[in-house]
């Protein structure tokens, strides 16, 4: 059974929204970062931290695709020219879209407040996250998902950053977009990890 570190309100999400596509059997210690549980198999603290046997393996993103790889679900075969493309969906996810969230998120909350100018980049921040939702919305043309009729890991970590986008008052809600991120977000899979993320803020 594998084992996952992270609040599910965190990056941990996309990784519960993975395991409950699989349908495999996970536990969740929904600590937060620098937790003792986290740092004794991360240096860096962060979260999440998937525990599979005697392996641990950090980052979402490397943690998705090594599930995907190992159950052969959500994927495409190493080699092939749809896993090439879905690789560079998933780098477009995290270095256009996410980026620009983390880096709001970080002067919202995250740095010291001594350091934050979040006044000086929201500008900036809303720019390129807006670029980015054109570019997406290109992208995904008149597909239902952005591999085309496939749900990939792809769509977890673009449904995972919709949420994000929305919860820090982004958007991502509108025309083309707005319905993919719609369509995903309704997946009996992600409705379970939002199940047990509300669950969890109660009891803790």
């Amino acid at each position: 059974m594998y084992k996952l570190l992270g609040n599910p309100k965190t990056r941990a999400g996309r990784v519960m929204w993975m395991l409950e596509e699989l349908g495999v059997d996970y536990d969740i210690n929904p600590c937060g970062p620098h937790d003792p549980a986290v740092a004794a198999v991360n240096p860096t603290g962060k979260i999440p931290a998937l525990i599979d046997g005697d392996t641990v393996i950090n980052d979402s993103t490397a943690i998705l695709l090594h599930l995907g790889d190992k159950h052969q679900k959500l994927t495409y075969p190493l080699g092939s020219p749809e896993r090439a493309q879905m690789m560079s969906v998933i780098f477009f996810a995290t270095d256009a879209i996410e980026q620009p969230l983390w880096t709001f998120a970080k002067h919202s909350f995250v740095y010291p407040e001594n350091v934050r100018v979040l006044d000086a980049v929201r500008p900036a921040l809303r720019h390129e996250f807006g670029q980015a939702m054109t570019a997406l919305d290109k992208m995904l043309g008149e597909q239902e998902f952005i591999m085309g009729d496939d749900f990939s890991t792809a769509d977890i970590i673009l449904g995972h950053l919709g949420g994000w986008a929305k919860g820090s008052g982004f958007g991502a809600d509108e025309g083309r977009v707005g319905e993919y991120m719609s369509r995903v977000r309704s997946r009996p899979a992600w409705k379970a990890v939002l199940k047990v993320a509300a669950t969890k803020s109660k009891d803790g």
